[in-house]
């Protein structure tokens, strides 16, 4: 009798952890978010994705450049279109529209880390809340060139808002 208690007290886990998983799931077909991290999680698959971002390019090139085993390669591409992040077309591969977004969000991260030290005097600085909007924006000119990401560091809360 105990042993059936615990089979269907695991059965319940195990469903309540499907049900979020599926809470995570887009209205485009399942993709999740974890699944595109998983997707470019290591520094081949990014390399991968950016040359097929960057030109497109049909296989025998970029497998011959990314020095990847035929296996390792189409598993990656596999990945990306399973992901909707790159398509096949006439024999060439090309980023999707969702692609270019997470291609973008690729290059923000790499500016972001680009300009680490210079987000730590920031916050050292303390520009949360402390100052004026307008020597908030003058410290960010003067310490960030990136554009895309002064504008998400202007683009704070004031103190007010909930």
């Amino acid at each position: 009798m105990r042993r059936r208690a615990k089979l269907k007290s695991k059965q319940h886990s195990s469903v309540g952890k499907k049900q979020d998983v599926a809470d995570l799931r887009t209205n485009s077909g399942g993709i999740t978010v974890p699944d595109v991290l998983r997707t470019i999680s290591d520094r081949i698959s990014i390399d991968l994705f950016k040359a097929i971002a960057i030109e497109g390019s049909d296989g025998s090139t970029l497998r011959d450049s990314t020095k990847l085993s035929r296996r390792q390669y189409y598993s990656r591409l596999s990945a990306f279109m399973k992901n909707g992040m790159v398509a096949r077309k006439r024999g060439r591969n090309y980023r999707t529209a969702f692609g270019t977004i997470v291609y973008h969000t690729i290059l923000t991260l790499e500016n972001a880390f680009t300009n680490y030290y210079k987000l730590r005097a920031i916050d050292s600085i303390g520009l949360a809340y402390d100052i004026p909007l307008e020597e908030h924006k003058k410290i960010l000119d003067n310490l960030i060139a990136d554009p895309e990401i002064r504008q998400i560091l202007s683009a704070r809360k004031s103190p007010n808002s909930s």
